[in-house]
Order: structure tokens, then sequence, then C-alpha cells
């Protein structure tokens, strides 16, 4: 046992050693996920192989709401915004009366975005207000309105039922410029098709600059497996203060090298921050369920993380034995 932990301790010394600061740890041997070659996807092959990738911004393609319209939709944002903050809005039924009265209104100005909106909430929770045909019915009359992010939500309920539709449909929202549809397809790609990681990373980069903060987890992931998981962790960073959740999970990898860290606890209860801000995160229930950027709101300043670049290293240094092993 004592020869073992020699030795233990001279092969980790012997990694500590070769990578002693950060930027070693861009320099990584690649690694693949063996997923997509083992079990490739036709449907992803088909419509983004020869795909000529042209970023367009959603913007240009999403039509603007009358006055009137944009008018009562801000006062259902102002609204939710602030029932957010308040325990048991969502489901206290004078909260909903009103909630379901200032969209109805907003409906009958024309607001797209209020039916969309609606639809999206009817779909996810069903009830006797809007049944979930007539849902469907008029979120897939905005996606022939040509609105992107329509388009990228009406696609999303097809995962697992017709992927071949989903990609197809995926492919036209794209070209519409739809931050989300380019974000879920990137990441697609990174973890199944490596020959198209070049058309993955420019899909999330393009999704990141329209401010799609979700598009940083599978950007990280794409780094990391170029060989450069210092970049993926200040990838991680950017996204977490700008919303993204699955940036949260791996950054909470610094839990390993915390006092107090072991199997049996799980890492975010030694991450307070990490946990504040998903808390701040979970508290914008419409824009998680919408993904609608009207509904967005930022981390405030004193909430935002910020890596403590000392531990970081001591994360990498150990993150580079545990794969050595």
């Amino acid at each position: 046992m004592r020869k073992f932990l020699i030795g233990f301790f001279i092969f980790f010394s012997g990694i500590a050693a070769g990578q002693s600061n950060l930027e070693d740890f861009n320099h990584s041997p690649k690694w693949v996920d063996s997923a997509g070659q083992i079990n490739p996807d036709p449907g992803l092959m088909k419509y983004f192989q020869s795909m000529k990738f042209v970023c367009h911004n959603a913007s240009g393609f999403t039509p603007e709401e009358n006055k009137i319209a944009e008018k009562a939709f801000s006062e259902l944002v102002q609204y939710t915004s602030e029932g957010d903050q308040i325990k048991g809005f969502w489901n206290n039924p004078g909260h909903k009366q009103k909630r379901e009265g200032l969209l109805a209104t907003e409906i009958k100005t024309g607001s797209w975005k209020a039916a969309y909106v609606n639809s999206v909430w009817a779909i996810k929770y069903p009830g006797t207000e809007t049944p979930i045909e007539h849902a469907s019915t008029k979120l897939h009359e905005l996606v022939s309105r040509g609105i992107p992010i329509a388009a990228y939500k009406y696609v999303s309920y097809l995962f697992g039922r017709d992927d071949e539709k989903m990609y197809y449909l995926y492919a036209e929202a794209i070209k519409r410029g739809s931050p989300q549809a380019m974000s879920a397809v990137g990441g697609t790609i990174v973890v199944r098709v490596q020959e198209l990681h070049p058309l993955g990373k420019q899909l999330l980069e393009s999704a990141v600059g329209q401010g799609y903060a979700g598009a940083y987890d599978h950007l990280g992931l794409l780094a990391d497996m170029e060989g450069r998981r210092l970049d993926a962790y200040r990838l991680w960073e950017k996204g977490i203060n700008e919303g993204c959740e699955g940036c949260i999970k791996k950054m909470s990898n610094l839990a390993k090298v915390w006092h107090g860290y072991s199997a049996d606890v799980p890492m975010m209860e030694l991450m307070p921050e990490l946990t504040r801000i998903k808390e701040f995160n979970e508290n914008n229930f419409f824009y998680q369920l919408t993904e609608l950027p009207d509904l967005y709101r930022r981390l405030p300043e004193k909430l935002t993380f910020h890596l403590n670049y000392s531990e970081l290293l001591s994360l990498l240094k150990l993150e580079k034995f545990s794969r050595a092993l």
C-alpha cells in the first residue's frame, strides 16, 4: 500500500510539474465524443453536411409590434417580472386570472409576442382556457409568418417524434437567424459529428453574438475537445454571467478543490455564488419557458461570477490527472 501511495504522488507530481501555469492547459491533446461515430445522425448530416452558413440576425426576420401591442406586452413583462419576486405568484388564482386577462387583451391588439407566449404556455401546461390543439395551430401560424423564435420553439417539440422534419425546420429557422436553433444544432454537431465541427463553431458563435447565452455551454465543450480546457472554463464563466444554465453545472467542478468536498456532498452546496445565480435564473420563469428576449433579465452586478485562477489551476491539474488514469 505504501509503495502504491508513493507511486501515486510521484505520478501526480509529474503531471503537475509538466503543466504548472494556466496557459499550458490550452495545449492539451484533442479528444472526440465517440457517440456520433458509433451512431451517426442521418437527419443532421442530410441537412447540414453541405450547408453554406451565413450568420443572419433574427431581428431582420422578426416583425415589429404595433405601438398599442408593444405597450400592452410591456405591461405583461413588468407584471410578471415583479411577480417572480412574490412567493407562489404563478399558482395564485388571483394572479393567474390577471395574467390571463393581460394576455387576452394583448392578443386582441394583434401582439404576436402575446400569441406566442400564450401558445407555448398552453402546450407546456394544457388547460381548458387554451386547448393544446388550438395552441399548436396558433404557434404554427406564427411559424408560417417566418418568425424565427416561433419556428425554433415549434421544432423543439418534434424531438424524438420526427427527427428528419425537425432538422429540416431547424435549417429553415437558422436561415431566419434564430440563435436558439443555431445553439441547438451547433451543440448537437459538437457532440455527434466531428467532421462538422467548423460549422458547429460558426453556429454557436453566431448565437452568442446575438446574446443567446445557452450557446456558451457547447462552445466551451468544443474548446475542451480542441485541447483548450482553460478557454473552456473562460467561456463557461462568460456564459454563467449571461444566463447559461449548462455552464453553471460545468463550473461547479471547482468544488472538487474546495475544503470540505467529498463524493457524498453535492458540489453546488459548496458553491454559494453559483447557487445564487441559478436561483436568479429560475426566478425568471417566463423567459425560462419561452426564451423570448423581451423577458430576459440581466444578472445584477453584485451576483457576477469571477473565476479564481488559483483554484482553477488546481482544478485543471486534478482533471489532467483524472483523465490520465
